[in-house]
């Protein structure tokens, strides 16, 4: 499969993107601890921690592939956005259905 050029360097932007705009929700994280209860609920602490991982990944999912842009599957690698976006909606979808939207469910 040729490599296209175009479609690597739009990728790399979205990824970019999204890294940068997610520091102000990363920045903002940790309050998610303030109601009493929530830091012994795992599912808050999986939320915290796909937020945390969300910029990393999308760096990792913009920068790995023209590291790698040798191998012939290195595309694949774009798919570390995707994972981070799915993960933090998975806990946002967690969170609401087991607890209400509640960062402390007792």
């Amino acid at each position: 499969m040729p490599h296209k050029k175009g479609l690597r360097i739009t990728l790399t932007i979205l990824s970019i993107l999204g890294a940068l705009l997610s520091l102000p929700m990363v920045m903002m994280s940790p309050m998610m601890f303030d109601t009493p209860g929530s830091e012994n609920n795992p599912v808050t602490q999986m939320l915290f921690y796909s937020l945390l991982a969300f910029p990393a990944l999308c760096l990792m999912g913009g920068i790995l592939p023209w590291v790698l842009k040798r191998h012939p599957q290195s595309i694949w690698l774009y798919a570390l956005s995707g994972l981070a976006v799915g993960l933090f909606f998975a806990s946002i979808v967690l969170l609401q259905i087991q607890c209400d939207g509640s960062f402390s469910c007792l």
